[in-house]
């Protein structure tokens, strides 16, 4: 009896030990979330502030490169723009001296939300020859800074003069046709609240907040200290500071440092602009809750096993043990998985009330696992379907971008928005010989994994088809039979497929049933007027013609889905032919991946935040017949 309760002793000290372990590890991870949770709010804030000063800097380009260039215009721009800026409290347009205007050396619009009135509105304020913004150190760092369309931040500053409140600056630069600077954006964020809140978090008594930028020398906040260590003091007045662990990996990183001969475990991670975000609880104070529960659970849990053992003993010494040894014949055949096992034990008192519970439960456990094991089935079946399709279709399209470094006479972009996980559009290019480059889009009707599936099938066939020399009316040719054979589900591709002649500059191409292209030739976008021939995968007879257009140098040729002509705004009125024609028109001689993005943000612009029905795909080509050995 002895050994019995020594062995007993020696399991829970085991079982203490490693409850203790556990919990520790639990308490570590749970205090990681916490950071991990409140600085993921703040990381997606800095991301919206980042694409904000981004999408004003566009707004700003685009009102640079207008012909007819209004003070009311400009105005309206940056108050449009910030009224889509939720996270902002102003944001500017800001120009070089004399960019805009050769008689006005200072040219800048500023919007800001007034909470008197609760509206967006402009201030004039900033527009005075008293003011020379160009001098400020918040436009000096951001000038210096941008680099092409990135976004760069000011250092913390205390706004005494309108929010009296914690604020930063981040700003984007503003270039011309050749890529010099000709201004920059920038959006103001009060970061007060923002500061508050993380410097709340307290896990233990003994607890701080650390918020700095460690690339400027520079605290936010330290709540340890925090009247002797204001914001904008040097990190140097932090000796324990060097020995904090973060990277810009954007995980949390644990850590341990001694600071006044007491042991400190730091909680750390750094957002995308810089900043650290640092939580520093004392060691002994994070475990000794944890540690103080186990030692009365495991207590409990002792107390009462001894108690259950003697009472069982004295039972086990009182009874039969015949119901018992079926009971626990039983129990182990469950336990070796069968689940057809029943117990004969017909009396009527607590063994046989437990047998009828013991055959129960048998009965509903096998019908629960049959019933778990077919969910569960059918959701690896759907989560599978739909990771297939995704990865399919993101490996298939070609996105490294310039696609043909060695190749000058040509350049070439393209980019596709799916409306849901998976889309049915899709585009490619790739080289038939080395003088023909062949061009293709298409749109597959329906939506999700069958789209998605359809659009593969026939992505795989018209190029396998078109390296085969085949001309392009004979591809679509080939391709429309195959398409028609057990097409059950009655799906359609519409689709234009083109081959350019690099030397010649001759392009030849069939339409089956898809959007007209533009043509630059001669300046200005306009319509590629030839009927199109029936879609893709309808009728096994259809025939295709083939078309001819010969390329100049700087001609540039448009290939779009229909997801462009019709997103639609909260009013549901279609962006249209027209607006294409105008917009294209309006952002010519850009490098063509700002083409497609000056595009689409005119596409976001137009739909107000509605929700995207269809796929979005463009590609874009552009003729030099210029090559460079």
């Amino acid at each position: 009896m002895l050994g019995f309760f020594s062995l007993i002793a020696a399991a829970f000290a085991v079982y203490s030990v490693t409850t203790t372990a556990n919990y520790r590890q639990l308490r570590t991870e749970e205090v990681s979330g916490i950071v991990a949770f409140e600085s993921e709010r703040v990381s997606k804030i800095i991301a919206e502030m980042e694409r904000n000063a981004i999408d004003l800097a566009l707004a700003g380009r685009q009102f640079y490169l207008s012909p007819d260039r209004p003070p009311e215009l400009g105005i309206s721009v940056s108050v449009e723009n910030f009224n889509a800026f939720t996270a902002a409290v102003g944001g500017g347009i800001w120009y070089e001296p004399y960019a805009l205007d050769a008689n006005n050396r200072r040219v800048c619009f500023y919007a800001f939300f007034d909470p008197a009135l609760g509206v967006v509105r402009h201030d004039p304020e900033f527009e005075t020859e008293e003011y020379d913004y160009h001098t400020q150190m918040w436009y000096m760092r951001i000038s210096a800074g941008v680099d092409g369309y990135n976004a760069v931040w000011t250092l913390p500053y205390y706004d005494d003069a309108g929010t009296n409140a914690l604020m930063t600056t981040v700003g984007a630069g503003i270039f011309d046709n050749n890529g010099r600077l000709a201004g920059i954006s920038t959006v103001d964020w009060e970061i007060q609240s923002m500061v508050d809140r993380l410097s709340t978090i307290k896990p233990t008594a003994g607890s701080f907040v650390l918020i700095a930028s460690p690339g400027d020398d520079y605290i936010i906040s330290d709540t340890k200290q925090p009247e002797t260590v204001m914001s904008g003091a040097s990190l140097l007045n932090l000796p324990w500071f060097t020995d904090l662990r973060f990277s810009r990996s954007g995980t949390v990183d644990i850590g341990r440092f001694t600071d006044s001969g007491i042991e400190y475990m730091s909680f750390s991670r750094m957002f995308s602009n810089g900043w650290l975000f640092s939580v520093q609880i004392p060691a002994r104070e994070i475990f000794t809750e944890i540690e103080k529960r186990n030692l009365r659970f495991s207590l409990i849990i002792a107390s009462s096993f001894i108690t259950h053992l003697l009472l069982a003993a004295y039972i086990l010494s009182r009874i039969i043990n015949r119901p018992l040894h079926k009971l626990s014949k039983g129990v182990a055949e469950l336990g070796s998985g069968n689940l057809e096992k029943r117990l004969d034990i017909n009396s009527r008192d607590e063994f046989g009330t437990l047998a009828a519970v013991f055959n129960k439960m048998t009965v509903d456990l096998k019908e629960s696992i049959d019933q778990n094991v077919r969910e569960h089935a059918e959701k690896e079946r759907i989560g599978t379907e739909l990771n297939v399709a995704t990865k399919i279709q993101a490996s298939m399209l070609p996105r490294c971008f310039p696609a043909f470094p060695g190749r000058t006479e040509f350049d070439i972009y393209a980019a596709m928005q799916p409306a849901k996980e998976v889309g049915g559009d899709f585009y490619d290019f790739f080289f038939v010989d080395n003088n023909t480059l062949a061009i293709v889009i298409a749109d597959v009707s329906g939506k999700s994994v069958p789209a998605a599936l359809f659009m593969v099938i026939a992505r795989t066939l018209i190029k396998n088809t078109a390296l085969s020399g085949k001309s392009p009316a004979t591809v679509f040719g080939i391709v429309n039979k195959m398409l028609c054979e057990n097409n059950d589900a009655n799906m359609f591709v519409t689709a234009i497929l083109g081959y350019l002649d690099i030397p010649s500059g001759t392009l030849t191409f069939v339409n089956a049933g898809h959007n007209p292209p533009l043509l630059r030739s001669g300046g200005h976008f306009d319509w590629l007027k030839v009927k199109p021939e029936i879609v893709l995968a309808v009728r096994e007879d259809a025939f295709y013609r083939q078309y001819e257009v010969i390329l100049r140098h700087g001609d540039e040729l448009l290939l779009y889905t229909d997801g462009v002509t019709e997103a639609v705004n909260n009013d549901n009125e279609l962006f249209s032919d027209r607006r294409l024609l105008e917009t294209v028109n309006n952002n010519l001689d850009l490098p063509l991946r700002e083409f497609t993005v000056s595009l689409k943000c005119e596409i976001d612009k137009f739909a107000e935040g509605a929700e995207q029905a269809d796929d979005i795909t463009m590609l874009v080509l552009r003729y030099t017949g210029e090559k460079t050995e």
